[in-house]
């Protein structure tokens, strides 16, 4: 019996050996021959589908986009409690007592390149905005303000191209950040969370148009450009406005800009195309906006950076006196800011701004004119139907703050920020005063 049992397991070695040796020899027929073995059902198909995944970010690299942004949310308080739950003369940080889920910001761009082919030349870039902040940027280049509460804006959406002529020719076509101010709309790229009068209420946020820019050498670099008008995406009159900006970097711890516009500005064009005439008249050569400022960037220390801006502005035929005929014939508005940036750690860093803004001719403060996410530019009086008749008047405010970043890609700051008027245009409960405090809380992710 033990002996018959034997003999079968030894059969039934022999018969597994010669199936492995079969085998094996299929498969080293189907290697010479160039042929794959047969996978089993559905590997094939979920190896194509991760090829698939592989290749869209490859695509993505070889076509040069990029893809950022960033979430900007932030509580202020207003130490004088207005009635109105607004911030006066504020123009992005508008709601008193409140929390504002500010800006969720994306950028998709493709940078051009000066130094390849035709196609590393080309670009475009399209920044998007979503958020209360969306509200004011919109506001300014909306045929009917005031009609819109939506919370999107295409804050700059422009092609490029660098023409090989010299260094580079830099060509700019469409809508674009200005080249007016040092402060920007996003607060995570200016040294404070809330806007300084000047940038809020003194300079244009966006220009459309066609801009040129030329870096001469490492020291001198300028542009220039025609555009519609300040934040015009739809332009309001027949005539066109000139840009400027002229930077010079002598020293890597110095730097000095000169910018500036030039143009008609008020409107004489209704929604729909219809232009009227009589003043004031945007293509009037009597009705023309000159603006000019200097940016001076001295880095003091490796911690240390200080910036200084002179702005002024001068524009015929005032607006403002259509509200109150005791105002200028000129509208002019000047101002000077001036920041301290100190970075103690890569992590924490202590931020001052104090600033000078004069409205001589009340065409800029107090008349209801530029839309914000709480309201209108207003001051006591005022109200989101009825504007205030405009007012000349001068403020000043200083703004300490302090900044942490736990990790590179957030940003948090607090905020104390104190305003002054010589008129009485601030809101304590339910009365007026010259002056307004708050406190802000932000919080920044960038991605």
């Amino acid at each position: 019996m033990w002996k018959g049992w034997r003999v079968r397991l030894r059969q039934g070695c022999l018969w597994l050996v010669l199936v492995l040796c079969v085998m094996l020899s299929a498969v080293h027929i189907d290697l010479v021959s160039g042929e794959e073995p047969a996978a089993p059902p559905g590997v094939l198909e979920r190896l194509e589908r991760l090829e698939k995944k592989v290749e869209a970010p490859g695509l993505w690299k070889t076509l040069g986009l990029k893809l950022s942004g960033g979430v900007d949310i932030a509580y202020t308080q207003n130490f004088n409690n207005p009635n109105s739950n607004l911030n006066q003369l504020h123009i992005f940080d508008t709601d008193a007592n409140g929390f504002m889920p500010h800006l969720a910001q994306v950028l998709l761009e493709k940078p051009a390149e000066a130094g390849g082919d035709a196609l590393d030349r080309a670009g475009f870039r399209a920044r998007l905005n979503f958020g209360l902040d969306a509200r004011v940027t919109k506001a300014r280049t909306n045929p009917l303000p005031g009609v819109s509460n939506s919370e999107f804006d295409y804050q700059e959406l422009y092609v490029q191209y660098i023409a090989p002529i010299g260094n580079g020719l830099d060509v700019k076509f469409g809508k674009i950040n200005t080249l007016i101010g040092y402060e920007v709309i996003q607060s995570w790229e200016n040294p404070n969370f809330s806007r300084s009068f000047m940038f809020g209420l003194g300079q244009a946020f966006t220009t459309t148009g066609l801009r040129l820019t030329y870096q001469f050498n490492p020291v001198v670099l300028a542009s220039v450009g025609v555009i519609n008008g300040w934040d015009n995406v739809d332009d309001n009159n027949r005539g066109k406005s000139i840009e400027w900006l002229v930077a010079l970097t002598p020293h890597e711890r110095f730097g000095l800009s000169f910018y500036g516009s030039y143009g008609p500005e008020q409107p004489n064009r209704t929604f729909g195309g219809t232009f009227t005439p009589g003043p004031p008249l945007g293509n009037n050569p009597a009705s023309n906006r000159l603006a000019a400022g200097t940016i001076l960037t001295i880095k003091a220390t490796d911690q240390d950076t200080i910036v200084l801006e002179p702005y002024y502005v001068n524009e015929t035929n005032n607006p403002a006196r259509a509200s109150n005929s005791a105002l200028k014939s000129n509208a002019r508005w000047d101002g000077f800011a001036g920041y301290l940036i100190h970075d103690f750690t890569d992590q924490w860093s202590f931020r001052f701004r104090g600033e000078i803004f004069e409205d001589a001719g009340g065409a800029r403060t107090c008349s209801g004119t530029f839309d914000s996410a709480g309201g209108v530019n207003t001051c006591f009086g005022a109200t989101n139907t009825t504007p205030a008749t405009p007012i000349a008047q001068t403020l000043w405010e200083v703004t300490p703050t302090l900044q942490y970043k736990p990790v590179p890609s957030l940003i948090t700051r607090i905020e104390i920020r104190h305003d002054q008027s010589n008129k009485n245009v601030f809101q304590y409960g339910g009365i007026g005063t010259n002056h307004q405090e708050t406190l802000s809380i932000e919080a920044i992710y960038l991605f």
